[in-house]
């Protein structure tokens, strides 16, 4: 092994794009006259049936940066842990700065450190898997969260009835001799560090974030490199590997003692964990999916070893003559459809030859790995402090709701929200929680009355402001009261909430849809001024075709025939599909032509 102290940039291909934002009025009205601009009235949520709610949680709370937090475990130990994850998020964007997330919308890092909390937050509909979790990666377009089963130390990974069991008592347990070190069926058990987990789920949250999104075996293989990478105040090194002769700490006092226990299994590096096992085909190590249960139940896994067998080989393997091979498929199969013919060019070997080339690998790691060295005397920077303080009722009901909503438990997720709702909790981030939530549970009226009550206390929510407009643009097309279209009042009333909801983050491609959507069904012509907010967001989302659309039909209808025909062939670069194309070519033959640009010569 030799490590190299360097700065290492991982290849990614980030499309910057630099946006200027031009504000516009919604409608040439009087701006004396605000809309909707009444005392904000709360709603009153009626219980219609005799189940007591849930009692209040004592959770904790803080905010670093890029997050907020919540745990349950004791304050000593959610410091030393939070303080942690902020140093290894730091020595991340040392030696990988282009994969940073922008903290703007903070994600939900929830620590699960006593009474169980964590099962609650296991995706709804998934099986029991054969592997137990510690660990949770939840996520849609705008949220996400972490969830770490802080709690458990050792897990069995398999019982005798398959599932998965837990037990906090774990190295003592291993310590006290062969009796209690094996759990049901003679199983030693698998030990949990926390701080691992959290160190996993960060790299994959970070990877999730960037599209087009990498595979699954990819994003493990560097989620398993990176848990291991050691840091202190004056060094960070990366893709270190474990001795596999080395014997555990637990192992080693057993041995002590002369009593013949075995200790439970280490999360071990791949050269460790495979050296005894068999490895899966490379065709089966590719198919495996994001969601899939081998994906999200890494412990102890074949496939998530061999993995970071392959992403350590093509990044570190022989002394680093790998990388170029491995960086050319990797950016290859961003592009094209991944097959056995388009691995032989890149690697000069079959998925069969690959198989044996790791397992040479494995037995006999030869590689070179990288990482950063601080001149002499000087230091990584510390952190920002951390504040812990007791959560209030509505940050646990909340933070807990949206993460139960993220793993699909609606029902849930809204008795977490009501419960402090109910109890006196009036916080505008709780009450759009609940106005989306009951969206997505299908009752409009309910949702309604809390996204008015949200939106008019100003939480900083874009899709609350998003939803609320929906429901009005949909009561405004059920009621049109100007030649079936909507009147400009109605129009405004649909506007208003979406220019606040495009100055919140994240930016939301829906949000610019509604105002074009708006502006399709109005009754007056928007002027040219009126149609900078749409152009914004082809800027944004210049992929959007149906923005795309909207934005040229406009552009038409108001006579700039010139951006009609530009938006046009944006649309027809882009489109994805035929549909799409003869849309936009019939659009084309229904315009004037283009006018000459300016200067050109006269025909």
């Amino acid at each position: 092994m030799k490590v190299v102290f360097l700065r290492w940039l991982f290849p990614t291909v980030v499309a910057a794009l630099a946006l200027s934002l031009v504000e516009g009025r919604v409608l040439a009205q009087d701006p004396q006259q605000p809309i909707n601009e009444k005392p904000v009235e709360m709603p009153v949520y009626t219980v219609t049936d005799t189940r007591e709610l849930p009692p209040p949680e004592k959770w904790n709370y803080a905010r670093i940066e890029g997050f907020e937090v919540l745990s349950n475990a004791s304050e000593k130990g959610t410091l030393r842990l939070v303080r942690d994850f902020q140093r290894y998020s730091q020595a991340i964007g040392f030696v990988w700065p282009g994969v940073q997330r922008p903290s703007a919308v903070p994600a939900m890092l929830i620590i699960c450190g006593k009474g169980g909390k964590f099962d609650q937050f296991m995706p709804a509909g998934e099986r029991l898997p054969d592997r137990a979790m510690a660990s949770l990666s939840l996520r849609n377009k705008e949220q996400a969260a972490i969830v770490i089963d802080y709690e458990a130390k050792l897990i069995n990974l398999v019982t005798p009835e398959g599932t998965a069991a837990t037990t906090a008592a774990s190295i003592a347990a291993a310590a006290a001799g062969p009796d209690a070190a094996t759990g049901p069926g003679g199983d030693p058990g698998f030990e949990v560090d926390a701080y691992q987990q959290l160190y996993r789920e960060y790299i994959r949250f970070l990877l999730a974030s960037v599209q087009p999104r990498s595979p699954a075996w990819f994003e493990e293989g560097i989620a398993q490199l990176f848990q291991r990478m050691e840091f202190d105040k004056t060094s960070i090194v990366v893709g270190k590997l474990d001795d596999p002769n080395a014997i555990s700490v637990t192992q080693a006092a057993l041995d002590a003692a002369g009593n013949g226990g075995v200790a439970p299994q280490e999360d071990l590096t791949f050269n460790a964990a495979l050296a005894k096992r068999g490895l899966l085909k490379m065709e089966e190590i590719f198919a495996v999916t994001h969601d899939s249960d081998v994906a999200r139940n890494p412990l102890g896994s074949t496939w998530a070893k061999q993995s970071a067998a392959f992403v350590h080989w093509g990044l570190y393997g022989d002394q680093g003559k790998n990388q170029k091979q491995f960086v050319t498929f990797i950016s290859r199969i961003a592009r094209e459809p991944l097959t056995e013919a388009l691995f032989k060019e890149c690697f000069k070997q079959s998925y069969k030859d690959m198989v044996m080339t790791l397992r040479g690998y494995i037995e006999f790691t030869n590689y070179k790995i990288a990482g950063l060295q601080t001149k002499k005397g000087e230091k990584l920077p510390e952190p920002p402090p951390v504040t812990l303080r007791e959560a209030t009722e509505a940050e646990i009901g909340r933070i807990k709701g949206e993460a139960l909503l993220l793993a699909g438990h609606k029902a849930a997720a809204r008795l977490a929200m009501i419960a402090p709702y109910i109890r006196g909790e009036r916080d505008p981030q709780l009450v759009a929680s609940i106005g989306l939530v009951e969206r997505v549970l299908g009752d409009d009226a309910k949702a309604r009355k809390f996204l008015e009550a949200a939106v008019g206390a100003k939480a900083v929510r874009p899709r609350a402001y998003l939803e609320l407009a929906r429901l009005r643009y949909a009561e405004g097309l059920a009621k049109p009261l100007a030649e079936g279209k909507l009147d400009a009042n109605q129009t405004a009333a649909v506007l208003t909430p979406l220019f606040t909801a495009r100055t919140q983050p994240p930016p939301l491609p829906e949000v610019y849809e509604l105002v074009a959507d708006a502006w399709l069904h109005c009754v007056l012509a928007p002027a040219a001024g009126h149609l900078a907010v749409i152009d914004e967001g082809v800027r944004m989302f210049p992929r959007n075709t149906h923005l795309v659309y909207a934005d040229a039909s406009l552009k038409a209808k108001a006579g700039l025939v010139a951006d009609a025909h530009a938006l046009v062939g944006l649309g027809l670069r882009v489109a994805p599909d035929d549909d799409t194309r003869a849309k936009f070519e019939k659009l084309k033959a229904a315009l004037p032509p283009a006018p000459a640009p300016a200067g050109a010569p006269q025909k």
